[in-house]
């Protein structure tokens, strides 16, 4: 195991010097602790970081309550974030590992479970029950900034049945805010000439709710030629009848962003001046805008049998100019893509079947997209001629799954879930005029087991078996290389990825909760993504044969004082070439490259009941290989701990915020390709203040 550097041992010895000097205020533990979990929460198996909302009704999160690990990141968490890109929120939960790509409107991902986001698409994300995926599978929380959002769920594994397209090694659930009486006002300005402002304005009367939300941020970024804006605006209506039974809404939402990139610097470069830009890359970046409607409907049938539908269309559009060598030429990558679902669940709950309680669901949903996938050579954004690749296909998927959730006893709980998908489609290639069906995948069968057994109060083991699936992405899909070359042979058949997990979620006492898990991951046909080394960098995806992950996790949580709670995580994984198949036999045994042996994460929250209250938290990941041979150097290690500091007087809180407080120099993210390792230098400290105003 690799040990941190003198910089990451400081940055771990500071939050426990910080915890020793508080100890003083800190009494004794007692019965009267404060609770990390509420009593109904101690029988499960996800863990919190921040404050999420139970009441009486619903004492625990149904949505997150699953027999694998869940995390679950609050509000608190998330709504005083200060970051350009959103999916940076998933930077506390356990187990993920961020990449900062930094490329303008193509920002970074979190990766999980030994996969990364670069070569594969290991995640589903669902927002308000709606997926965002583009079609390549990569995800799109891009519209979402952290004020409108409540909480976040992270779902890692292959055990949980509600959905199949893209859900990897996990899904992640975004839960946006809605409903209510409050209006809130942020304004932040910071380093590098970074500026936003946020509304959000709630109203409920008389069973009807009315959530309205806008945003806009702008920045000159770290790197030279980095700049960015963006905006958003959404609305929720929502109206539930005075029963309670009937509750229907609409969400609408739309999104513009326009991101200069800086390129990615060789080692000399970065070394020298992180802050440049790549000298060939300089008119590099890209426009998005995504428009979303969606119809949200629950009905409650009975006291034991309910139904939720959801349907939705959704309009995804980018442009991206982007050049990787001083050889190759500069590409205007074109995505355009309309999707559209539904997604119906039918769920029964009985205890008189002669069980404590049995949970019974039946969930089918559909999709539909229409997608242009286009290139063109460009000079400086103006395009040369015709495009390159011109791909036009229509892609519609269908999936059903049943499960079974039993409390046999009130220590035993069984879950048996079988999923089932299909997809079809055709593809058209406008360029070579070539037109192809999809694949024949078949139905695509995932069985999904697993048990918690818990012999005493606050003590939870549990166990996992699942199956998930990968297919080819875009073109693949229907029989063609990204290189434009058909498949000689059809008969390709879908990646069966088979993982289990087993672990011990533990809450003894009200003011502690911990949980270790070990799991593997083993995939068979794994389609992945590869370096391209030719001047022009084309996508290419490639079938890798048979890989094995694995690793273990444990998580934190601990409150000794209603004004303190520290979290914490720890994550190791190993992903690895098992049988690379055919003119790969040199990669077997080799580490998947881009997977961190560790990740970790960890944090004090001090809130007084005089208005101030500090964060503190580090975040660090280990080193990784940056190509499957394994022969270029290791890269990537870093610890970054950040600082949060706020004062609220009545209905204004003011912020002063410092990231990367100790100026750790780093590589957010490196790749190999072209000959060279490529960098992405994270940003150098800097400085943050804001004014919420709520009333």
């Amino acid at each position: 195991m690799k040990k941190f550097n003198n910089k990451g041992k400081f940055c771990v010895f500071l939050l426990m010097a910080l915890m020793i000097a508080m100890w003083p205020v800190i009494p004794a533990f007692s019965q009267d602790s404060p609770s990390v979990e509420t009593e109904a929460e101690r029988g499960k198996v996800y863990m919190k970081i921040g404050k999420v909302t139970v009441t009486e009704k619903d004492p625990y999160l149904k949505t997150a309550d699953l027999p694998t690990s869940v995390d679950v990141l609050g509000a608190d968490h998330i709504e005083n974030e200060n970051i350009d890109f959103t999916m940076e929120l998933f930077k506390k939960l356990p187990g993920t590992y961020y990449g900062d790509w930094n490329q303008g409107i193509v920002s970074g991902t979190f990766s999980l479970r030994g996969f990364d986001a670069n070569h594969d698409a290991p995640a589903a994300l669902i927002v308000d029950g709606i997926p965002h995926n583009w079609a390549r599978g990569s995800m799109d929380i891009q519209p979402f900034f952290p004020m409108e959002i409540e909480r976040i769920e992270l779902v890692k594994g292959t055990n949980d049945p509600r959905y199949g397209l893209n859900n990897i090694a996990g899904n992640a659930n975004v839960f946006t805010k809605r409903g209510g009486n409050y209006s809130q006002v942020k304004l932040l300005h910071g380093s590098f000439q970074t500026s936003e402002g946020d509304i959000l304005v709630a109203r409920e009367e008389g069973g009807f709710s009315q959530t309205y939300f806008a945003a806009y941020r702008r920045t000159d970024g770290y790197r030279d030629h980095s700049d960015m804006n963006k905006g958003a605006v959404s609305g929720k209506w929502f109206y539930t009848t005075s029963d309670d039974r009937l509750s229907v809404g609409v969400i609408a939402r739309f999104f513009d962003m326009d991101a200069d990139a800086a390129g990615y610097l060789n080692k000399e470069q970065y070394k020298d001046d992180p802050e440049q830009a790549q000298s060939f890359s300089k008119s590099d970046g890209g426009e998005q805008e995504n428009r979303h409607a969606s119809l949200h409907l629950d009905y409650i049938f009975t006291e034991d049998l309910s139904w939720s539908f959801k349907t939705y269309a959704q309009h995804l559009e980018r442009n991206r100019w982007c050049r990787f060598s001083e050889t190759g030429s500069q590409q205007e990558r074109v995505r355009d893509e309309d999707q559209y679902g539904a997604i119906s669940t039918l769920m029964y709950e009985t205890a008189d079947w002669g069980i404590e309680n049995l949970r019974l669901s039946w969930g089918v949903d559909y999709q539909y997209q229409d997608n242009i996938n286009q290139r063109y050579k460009t000079e400086n954004r103006d395009r040369q001629g015709g495009p390159y690749r011109d791909w036009d296909y229509t892609t519609w998927y269908v999936g059903s799954y049943v499960q079974a959730d039993g409390e046999v006893t009130d220590w035993l709980r069984l879950i048996a879930a079988m999923r089932v998908d299909y997809v079809d489609g055709h593809f058209e290639d406008k360029v070579n005029d070539r037109r192809l069906d999809m694949l024949d995948y078949d139905e695509i069968w995932q069985p999904k087991i697993g048990a918690v057994v818990t012999p005493y109060p606050g003590y939870n083991l549990y166990a996992n078996w699942g199956r998930s699936f990968q297919i080819g992405a875009e073109s693949l899909r229907f029989g063609q290389t990204s290189k434009d070359v058909p498949f000689d042979d059809r008969n390709v058949d879908y990646s069966k990825n088979d993982g289990w997990e087993a672990g011990i979620k533990v809450s003894p006492v009200k003011w502690l909760a911990f949980r270790a898990s070990y799991w593997e991951q083993d995939a068979d046909d794994e389609v992945r993504l590869v370096p391209d080394p030719s001047p022009q960098a084309q996508t290419i995806y490639d079938n890798v044969g048979e890989t094995e992950r694995r690793g273990w996790d444990l998580v934190l949580n601990v409150k000794p004082h209603e004004w303190v709670t520290l979290w914490g995580s720890y994550t190791r994984q190993e992903a690895e070439y098992t049988d690379p198949g055919p003119g790969k036999e040199a990669r077997k045994g080799n580490d998947i490259e881009i997977i961190p042996d560790y990740t970790l994460k960890a944090g004090v929250d001090f809130e007084h009941p005089s208005g101030f209250s500090m964060s503190l938290w580090l975040e660090s990941q280990d080193d990784y290989y940056v190509e499957p041979d394994n022969t270029e150097s290791r890269v990537g290690e870093y610890e970054v701990v950040n600082l949060d500091l706020r004062y609220k007087i009545k209905l204004m809180t003011f912020a002063f915020q410092v990231r990367n407080l100790f100026d750790e120099e780093y590589s957010a993210f490196s790749y190999y390709s072209g000959d060279w390792t490529k960098y992405s230098p994270g940003d150098e400290r800097s400085f943050y203040g804001s004014i919420m105003v709520e009333f």
